[in-house]
């Protein structure tokens, strides 16, 4: 969910430079078309129908129609000119790109398919260390990554380095070098993929604060038009506000995130998420539902079960509560039950009752005895006389008698 989404050509301009080099109403008969998984033949449908209702409205659906579209023209351009190294970086670079907006994990093996096809037919001069390295960090293949850069030849891109070199440092746990290098990089380059990197490392780092202002930067750095890019970057803010414990603030970024790419499935479990903690359970249900319904991903799934468990445990423990109360109309068998569950030592028998005052009468004459013990052995200056237990008449004058003595010393036999 945190990846970085590297500056590449927008599915709009990969699909007009693939235009310029093979015309777009031409199609090779007799060229196997690349196999296309149902749901994406159901996107492109989709974002066709959308275009023709409103051509000014980027939804998920026309988004993923646009990339499907320039994958499709681009593996039919590299069947007939499979030497074309620059079509099949840039190809590889759209798989990824595809595959972090749909969540469909098959373009990664796609990529890695065709970027070593490319290589294989490359030399060592031109080998796409960058291409190689972008790919094994997203997926989490650091050593591989490293390994990559350190195979890049004289003339690939410094920035590049630099910042794919802090992003192994990041996720290899070794922070101040990731943050020494981000922060060279805002010095010297300054541009909104080294803002983005050096944010998200101030948030992981416990500065959230300077992570919201860091990646507010980045957002207004950004001149390009994806609305991929931009929904990304409020999602982005939105953690951060999350990780702040601002559920308000991180369900209007989410809100703002689908008004710039309505329908994509990871604005919708964000949404859920934060509705779940403020106690929607409903409105959280429904978009785990939908979400399921479009694109059926195994872990929506999961949440969705998770959500139902919890709602079934709150209404066992609000059962709990209610008959812990004592409510009226529960069986006296019950309340005993209950009040044994929760008073483990409280005597809970039939004549229990009957028998406190007797011991209360029991413990008043104790007292009495220990008073008037206590007042013999002083002598003179001491209590006046024996104190007994006070009956009748007597009452008030026992309690004279008996009022210098200190029965706090006195114990009980």
């Amino acid at each position: 969910m945190h990846c970085i989404l590297e500056s590449r050509l927008s599915a709009t301009l990969s699909l007009f430079f693939l235009c310029l080099l093979v015309a777009c109403g031409e199609s090779s008969k007799d060229a196997a078309p690349p196999s296309v998984a149902a749901r994406q033949d159901a996107r492109a449908a989709a974002g066709a129908q959308q275009q023709k209702g409103s051509a000014n409205q980027i939804t998920y659906d026309r988004e993923a129609a646009m990339l499907d579209a320039a994958i499709n023209d681009a593996v039919r351009f590299i069947d007939k000119q499979p030497d074309n190294t620059l079509v099949a970086l840039e190809t590889v670079t759209l798989y990824t790109e595809r595959a972090r907006l749909t969540g469909n994990y098959d373009d990664y093996r796609n990529a890695q398919v065709l970027l070593d096809a490319a290589t294989a037919r490359g030399n060592k001069v031109s080998f796409p260390c960058l291409a190689h390295a972008k790919l094994h960090y997203a997926l989490h293949r650091l050593q591989a990554a490293s390994a990559a850069l350190d195979a890049c030849p004289v003339m690939a891109d410094p920035v590049e380095i630099a910042g794919l070199r802090g992003d192994i440092a990041f996720y290899s746990a070794r922070y101040q070098e990731a943050e020494e290098l981000y922060r060279a990089l805002v010095n010297r380059v300054g541009t909104t993929p080294q803002y983005f990197r050096l944010a998200i490392l101030r948030n992981k780092m416990g500065s959230p604060g300077e992570a919201a202002a860091l990646l507010e930067a980045a957002e207004k750095r950004y001149h390009g038009g994806s609305a991929t890019m931009k929904a990304w970057f409020k999602v982005q803010r939105g953690l951060i506000a999350w990780d702040r414990g601002q559920l308000d603030e991180a369900l209007a970024l989410y809100s703002l995130a689908s008004d710039e790419l309505p329908g994509w499935w990871l604005i919708d479990e964000q949404l859920a998420e934060v509705k779940r903690l403020k106690g929607d359970t409903a409105a959280a249900k429904a978009l785990y539902e939908g979400v399921i319904r479009r694109y059926g991903l195994p872990e929506h799934m999961d949440e969705l079960a998770r959500l139902l468990r919890e709602g079934t445990n709150r209404v066992d423990q609000a059962r709990r509560d209610h008959l812990s109360r004592a409510p009226q109309g529960v069986s006296r068998s019950e309340r005993r039950a209950r009040s044994r569950s929760f008073h483990p030592v409280r005597d809970t028998r039939r004549g229990a009752r009957a028998r406190a005052p007797k011991r209360r009468a029991a413990t008043v004459r104790r007292r009495a005895d220990c008073i008037g013990r206590r007042a013999l052995s002083r002598g003179p200056g001491g209590c006046s006389g024996r104190v007994h237990r006070p009956r009748g008449s007597k009452r008030m004058e026992h309690g004279a008698a008996a009022r210098d003595c200190r029965p706090d010393q006195c114990r009980p036999r």
